[in-house]
């Protein structure tokens, strides 16, 4: 048997490494909070999982043991009481647990798809909550709860979609501005935008760069615009803005691409802020992508709330399966979610996702 240690800062990111190298049916041998180097007694918490892969035994009759039937579920029990140890017992959890016997493998189910401790504990607790207003104390089960889960998520996240309507000032298109961290897909996910607009929703669309820190940032997007037919035009600074969305005044819909830069940049921010307050009304969308670590994800939405974002759009989901780490974001940052991106294909792989497919996504198959 193959056993490996897995550290990590959290405990949803050491389950998930388990799972990552080997597989969703590794047993936990053991679990421990790792205690502070006295040499460095500032260090941040750590974690670590023993695990190995799960392997099947040889069934042979001289080594059949009537028992073997009950070895899957001692193992589930050897691994909720290591989950359990491993969170606490000074959070309240344990009593959770102790009513209702049957969240454990939910809570379990939600760190492995990313959502954080404090946010499943959350889910998991209004569910059992919601369940016993209903039913009673300690008349559900695993099935019921789970379903009662999936609506507590559900209830957590809202989707819109920005193009459904007019919101542009009459006599002038419905001008969008996509800000977020460098690296997250902002000019890929404009061109899925714009040939959906154009060829789906057949409104005339233009394009706008005012990224003029990136090199071949403009040109970028101006080949997809010509591959498009669609007007695409420079902007390095607030009067340039304003000019270029004079030019597209006949247009349905203008979508600004944004230079990418470090939510601790605060002069880039201000910046972006100057350009956009042009007298025009320029919604602000926030793109972010999934494969971000948790805590920069949060800095990020932090510092682009500045400029009042409208709404979510997450990127990269194809490239991760830890997305309920968008369950958090969007509790810290309480905006709706209008598109969600799984791929680099142009116009393919974009979705304009209903709540169900929100859950879907965040959860993985661990909803089903």
């Amino acid at each position: 048997m193959r056993v490996k240690n897995f550290r990590a800062r959290t405990v949803q990111e050491a389950m998930a490494s388990v799972k990552e190298e080997l597989g969703p049916d590794a047993m936990i041998l053991s679990t421990r909070r790792v205690p502070k180097s006295p040499r460095d007694p500032y260090a941040g918490q750590m974690f670590e999982i023993e695990a190995a892969p799960k392997t099947e035994p040889r069934k042979t009759a001289e080594t059949h043991n009537p028992e073997d039937g009950f070895a899957p579920l001692r193992e589930e029990l050897a691994a909720i009481k290591d989950l359990i140890s491993l969170v606490g017992f000074g959070n309240g959890l344990e009593s959770l647990m102790a009513d209702h016997s049957e969240s454990a493998g939910l809570f379990a189910a939600l760190l492995r798809t990313g959502v954080s401790e404090k946010k499943a504990k959350m889910l998991v607790k209004n569910a059992c909550e919601s369940m016993d207003g209903i039913y009673g104390k300690g008349s559900g089960n695993s099935a019921l709860l789970k379903r009662y889960v999936l609506k507590e998520c559900l209830r957590q996240v809202k989707t819109v979609d920005p193009f459904a309507e007019d919101q542009g000032v009459p006599g002038m298109p419905h001008a969008a501005a996509f800000v977020g961290p460098t690296g997250v897909g902002k000019t890929t996910t404009i061109a899925k935008l714009a040939a959906r607009l154009k060829f789906q929703g057949k409104k005339n669309v233009g394009l706008i760069s005012i990224d003029s820190y990136r090199m071949g940032a403009f040109e970028q997007l101006k080949s997809y615009g010509t591959i498009m037919g669609v007007m695409c035009v420079p902007a390095y600074n607030r009067d340039d803005l304003v000019k270029a969305l004079e030019r597209m005044g006949q247009m349905d819909v203008v979508l600004i691409d944004t230079a990418g830069h470090s939510p601790s940049d605060t002069p880039r921010m201000e910046e972006v802020a100057h350009v956009l307050d042009g007298g025009f009304k320029v919604s602000v969308h926030l793109v972010l992508s999934v494969t971000t670590g948790f805590f920069n994800m949060r800095e990020s939405a932090k510092a682009f709330s500045a400029l009042n974002p409208e709404s979510y759009v997450f990127t990269k989901i194809d490239e991760t399966r830890q997305c309920g780490k968008i369950m958090d974001q969007v509790g810290d940052l309480r905006l709706p979610i209008s598109f969600v991106t799984n791929g680099q294909r142009v116009p393919e792989d974009l979705i304009v996702p209903t709540p169900q497919d929100l859950l879907g996504i965040m959860l993985g198959r661990e909803q089903g």
